[in-house]
């Protein structure tokens, strides 16, 4: 296996020249220099490199002895070392009594980059793995449970948990921020993606008794590290991987819904709006011109108290009293403005019915 490659060679003789003021060359396993702060000397066969691999410790080459190896000069070359395997070295250009007290201090510099790229392509690699099986399991595709059991088992993640969809939709930029900053918030069995249109998808495990409790936690944790420039949605707690989707789709629908009757807040849970969110899915395939009634109300009043006492009248639940206090009005002013809500609308607040179709269409509107 090539452990060395060019670009992290040369990510080798960066960080190391920066130890000490000399020239650095990297060679891989077969002697060749492919990386150097002399890039006339890439691609060269180094002979002293030769006889680190051959003997498998370090080489002192000083000036008798350079006229007789190819491509090398003064120097000291050390082996560089991955679990335990020579994989490759690293050579340090001038006088051996110079920089003797270095080599080990820019051999250890070397396998420690080495060994942090190997890391970092593990985490990668798992990241790209985690990713593809979220995907497949909120897509419209048919799912094959033991296969996508299978390789989440390979990644130590136990898909028989029930789970909690979160989707997080923000600018490209803040979405890669974002990943790398709710690492430490993820935890050992929940699962992170990425969709194809960069939102983020957190699968999260549900292995605590209160889970409700847990999860407006996590969110606000996320959040708060997100400094509110992200949207969070969650639905609602899928009992089997085929009920992930569904979360899934209530999430997004929590974040629509939510961002719109709420915009100050920065995350949506799918029961805090159930009934909006149904009640919008309700009226999606109607005929929209049913509820223009509602548009009579928007210009109506001064600065659009017609709109606010129907906001005040459903929020207050149609208690009289609470809905005059909250507008600082009295009690005859609130009930002349519900005759006018009914006289431009034809429809009472104070019926249940009318009201709840006064509600649909200002959810409708709010929401389009």
């Amino acid at each position: 296996m090539q452990f060395l490659t060019y670009e992290l060679a040369q990510e080798i003789v960066e960080r190391t020249m920066k130890i000490l003021n000399s020239n650095i060359n990297v060679m891989n396993n077969e002697g060749v220099i492919i990386g150097s702060g002399d890039s006339e000397r890439i691609d060269q066969l180094h002979a002293g490199a030769l006889l680190v691999l051959e003997r498998g410790e370090s080489v002192e080459i000083d000036h008798s002895s350079v006229v007789s190896m190819e491509g090398s000069r003064p120097g000291i070359n050390l082996p560089i070392l991955f679990n335990n395997q020579v994989v490759g070295v690293v050579g340090i250009t001038g006088e051996p009594e110079q920089i003797r007290s270095y080599a080990q201090l820019v051999k250890m510099a070397a396998e420690l980059v080495l060994e942090q790229s190997f890391l970092l392509e593990r985490v990668q690699w798992k990241q790209r793995a985690q990713s593809e099986i979220v995907n497949q399991l909120i897509s419209e595709e048919g799912l094959d449970e033991e296969v996508i059991k299978e390789r989440a088992g390979l990644l130590g993640i136990n898909l028989e948990l029930p789970r909690i969809a979160i989707v997080m939709k923000g600018s490209d930029a803040s979405i890669q921020r974002l990943i790398a900053s709710i690492q430490y918030e993820i935890g050992r069995e929940d699962l992170i993606g990425v969709t194809f249109n960069n939102d983020i998808i957190i699968l999260k495990a549900a292995v605590v008794i209160d889970t409700n409790k847990d999860i407006n936690t996590f969110l606000k944790r996320v959040s708060k590290v997100s400094s509110n420039t992200i949207l969070i949605g969650s639905g609602r707690l899928a009992e089997h991987i085929k009920q992930l989707k569904s979360s899934f789709d209530q999430a997004k629908r929590a974040i629509l819904v939510g961002s719109k009757l709420r915009p100050n807040r920065s995350f949506y849970r799918y029961e805090d709006y159930q009934l909006e969110i149904i009640l919008a899915k309700l009226v999606e395939d109607e005929d929209k011109t049913i509820f223009s009634y509602y548009h009579q109300l928007l210009d109506q009043g001064r600065k659009g108290e017609l709109i606010h006492t129907l906001e005040a009248y459903i929020r207050e639940g149609g208690e009289l009293n609470k809905t005059a206090e909250c507008l600082f009005i009295h009690r005859n002013t609130l009930r002349y403005r519900l005759d006018k809500i009914t006289e431009l609308t034809g429809k009472d607040p104070r019926n249940a019915k009318d009201l709840m179709e006064l509600y649909m269409a200002k959810l409708l509107h709010d929401i389009s």
